[in-house]
């Protein structure tokens, strides 16, 4: 199920997991879950995929998918989103993963499903004003958006 990854953060547990979900009011997925528990985050070996949504300017990546209990790294902590940008995001949208510029791979669990999404914050960094039109559609779950992962394209 979870990808092979170059890097792993330090492992997690069911009870840490748990504790995350009640102090942020979430509830994450099975598939999301089971992926914590087994990488907890860190750097794919494969983190390319496309977002048919965005025409434009397709190609993307994951740069580092965040976890729960990175010490000494709080930008790697799937926490730090949401405490940073607390009021500014829809409640139910969690980002999960960090791109090469900044933007976030999210968890878009307002309507109780688990699809995933790309947060381009392009415009939010320059005004801090949220836009629905900035959030692209990417895959339907959590494990669809894993299987879209891919190596780098060849130059």
């Amino acid at each position: 199920m979870s990808p092979e990854m170059v890097r792993r953060n330090p492992p997690t547990s069911l009870s840490a997991i748990i504790e995350f979900e009640c102090a942020h009011g979430l509830k994450l997925p099975a598939s999301y879950k089971l992926f914590l528990l087994e990488t907890n985050g860190g750097i794919p070996r494969n983190s390319n995929f496309t977002i048919v949504t965005r025409p434009s300017n397709p190609d993307e990546n994951v740069q580092n998918f965040l976890g729960i209990g990175v010490p000494g790294i709080p930008t790697s902590e799937l926490s730090y989103p949401i405490d940073l940008y607390h009021g500014g995001i829809p409640d139910g949208l969690l980002p999960i993963a960090n791109q090469d510029f900044g933007s976030y791979i999210c968890l878009d669990l307002r309507d109780g499903t688990d699809r995933v999404a790309f947060w381009d914050k392009s415009h939010f960094w320059s005004t801090g004003e949220w836009r629905e039109v900035d959030l692209y559609h990417v895959a339907d779950s959590f494990e669809a958006f894993l299987a879209l992962l891919g190596p780098a394209p060849k130059s």
